[in-house]
């Protein structure tokens, strides 16, 4: 495993645990404010931050916003951005902080599925793909025989929201793929960005947010500026460059990290339960990991083993 590599793993790491913690912030905000309102301040925080940092390193948004790239941008910010943000906030308001983390256990399956659709990304061996199931099977422990039992209809409407929204990111991530073609990450989130946050606002006016007054609220601005500062913009660049770098697959295998920074963080922040199955599934879920992005030494012989596995 080479050094360049382990950098890309950390950054991953660090994005996988501002979106464990973005399940706790978004059950805060939705008990207090409604879902596209929560959006657009999101965005308005994250695009202005996108827009600074395009200004710092010299770029220009005029550049961002061309012909070529302008339907990627739109893609982006209507599947990853608003589509995903709808259903992750509605699913909020019915289900609990870590059975939400937990589901977004499920999303290395839908860009695997996507990656391989789209772009035919494969794993480099057949036999890393047993790394989904592997982490799948953690997730699934991580939820707990107690929490199984304890069946509450709210909660099973939440999750397959939730579950939906997990679906649209498996496109989104390989659309990003795509987009990268003519874009860096930087540019990517900065366009899909002001692209979310024109859909929200437009939502959000059907919400009368001019009439709310969660305003003076400071539970509100602080949660809502760690998903705009921290989940997206922090969190959606690393990951962004992790797909540029590592490939959707491999990428999408640290999102497994999620169901645990969430559900660890909903216990100590919101004191939700947390089952004895939580450590089973944590090893699990780092195995599946480790499997997934298990260093392969690039030869002639192991090409040629790819390429008979790939035609098999």
């Amino acid at each position: 495993m080479s050094n360049e590599n382990l950098k890309y793993y950390g950054l991953l790491i660090i994005a996988s645990f501002t979106w464990g913690a973005s399940w706790v912030a978004a059950k805060i905000l939705v008990d207090i404010a409604p879902p596209l309102t929560i959006g657009f301040f999101r965005f308005l925080i994250s695009s202005i931050l996108f827009v600074s940092l395009i200004v710092l390193t010299g770029n220009s948004l005029r550049k961002i916003f061309t012909r070529s790239k302008i339907k990627w941008l739109v893609l982006l910010g209507f599947t990853g951005i608003f589509g995903y943000g709808v259903l992750f906030l509605v699913g909020m308001r019915f289900t609990t902080a870590a059975q939400g983390s937990i589901i977004a256990g499920f999303n290395p399956v839908t860009i695997s599925i996507f990656a391989l659709l789209l772009h035919r990304e494969r794993l480099e061996r057949r036999w890393m793909y047993s790394g989904f199931a592997i982490s799948f099977v953690g997730v699934l422990f991580v939820v707990g025989i107690q929490a199984l039992i304890d069946f509450q209809p709210e909660h099973l409407l939440g999750n397959i929201i939730i579950l939906g929204a997990m679906c649209i990111w498996g496109l989104y991530s390989s659309i990003a793929k795509q987009s990268m073609k003519t874009m860096t990450p930087l540019e990517a989130n900065t366009g899909a960005a002001i692209v979310g946050l024109f859909l929200f606002g437009i939502g959000s006016l059907f919400e009368r947010s001019w009439t709310l007054t969660i305003y003076t609220n400071i539970d509100f601005w602080w949660n809502v500026f760690f998903l705009g500062a921290f989940t997206t913009v922090i969190g959606f660049l690393f990951f962004f460059i992790g797909i540029e770098k590592l490939g959707a697959s491999k990428t999408g295998g640290f999102i497994n990290f999620v169901p645990v920074f969430g559900t660890t963080l909903s216990f100590l922040i919101l004191a939700e339960t947390i089952y004895w199955t939580f450590m089973l599934g944590l090893i699990l879920v780092i195995i599946g990991v480790l499997i997934i992005n298990y260093p392969i030494k690039k030869d002639d012989d192991d090409e040629q083993i790819a390429l008979k596995e790939l035609h098999a």
